[in-house]
């Protein structure tokens, strides 16, 4: 069974080229997205009615069906790298990335980490044997472009709105690790806690710290209508302390978590649905499923 279909990234091509010749391409279109990274000297890039000059370290994106045409600077002539690439998927990639169809140039920064992961490429049998490996190549030099040269045309409301998205994932995917707390939470996200704090309370109206706990709770909730034991449910929840679960527990939802799991199913559900409402239905408009 392929874990690839027509949504999924998928690295076509990958490619080097030595242009001393004066090798150019084009005016032409091709169906893929391309990336050809500059490893040295240099060339231009003519599309959407524009020049551009391109030097070493930078690199330029062709989008499909994008008329262009690329050639090596005569006096200095480049040599570059490049990957093809298809896939749903990419244009929600290229949105957290500066380098678009609008501004298709990235300039130098970091240049050797990306030239590295280009030549790990080239060391691989990328449509067979290395296919799976290569493809998580290719997802890793887009993560280097976005993390690199982010977008920077989001609204400073949708900046937060992801912020908030980001530590929301963060909690779910840690809240069972007894030493995920909000100091935690805070390294995690390169923050202090005035700020976690505030954009918790600007988009939750909850504090974080309250969060975590509730969230900790609300999955107690579903552990124990499993019919887990007290202590597994604690435990699995990111508490050392059997006794510290319980009192936290009854705190919240006003019954033992001993008892709870003696109740009915409509009962139980009755009171878990009381916190989910609380804490799991503030984070309306920020799913992050």
């Amino acid at each position: 069974m392929s874990i690839y279909n027509q949504n999924t990234i998928q690295l076509t091509n990958y490619g080097r080229e030595d242009c001393s010749d004066l090798h150019f391409w084009g005016p032409g279109a091709r169906p893929c997205y391309i990336i050809h990274y500059i490893i040295k000297g240099a060339g231009y890039l003519e599309c959407d009615g524009r020049r551009y000059r391109i030097a070493a370290g930078e690199s330029f994106l062709i989008c499909p069906y994008a008329i262009v045409y690329y050639y090596p600077d005569p006096e200095d002539p480049w040599e570059y790298t490049w990957v093809d690439f298809i896939g749903k998927e990419v244009p929600d990639y290229l949105e957290c990335c500066a380098m678009n169809n609008k501004h298709p140039i990235c300039p130098t920064e970091c240049s050797e980490k990306l030239f590295s992961l280009f030549k790990l490429l080239g060391t691989l049998d990328i449509y067979k044997v290395n296919r799976s490996q290569a493809n998580g190549i290719l997802l890793a030099i887009l993560g280097v472009y976005a993390d690199l040269f982010p977008a920077t045309t989001k609204s400073i409301t949708n900046r937060e709105d992801d912020r908030l998205d980001t530590a929301l994932t963060l909690i779910r995917s840690n809240y069972h690790y007894p030493w995920f707390n909000i100091e935690e939470l805070c390294r995690m996200m390169h923050c202090n806690r005035v700020t976690l704090y505030r954009l918790f309370q600007s988009g939750l109206q909850f504090s974080p710290s309250n969060y975590l706990i509730q969230y900790r709770i609300a999955q107690a909730c579903e552990m124990l209508r499993m019919n887990m034991s007290v202590k597994t449910t604690s435990l699995s929840c990111g508490f050392t302390d059997q006794f510290y679960f319980s009192r936290t527990f009854k705190l919240q939802l006003g019954i033992a978590p001993s008892d709870y799991r003696k109740l009915n199913e409509d009962s139980q559900l009755y009171l878990a649905y009381k916190l989910l409402n609380k804490t799991l239905n503030s984070t309306e408009g920020h799913d992050t499923k």
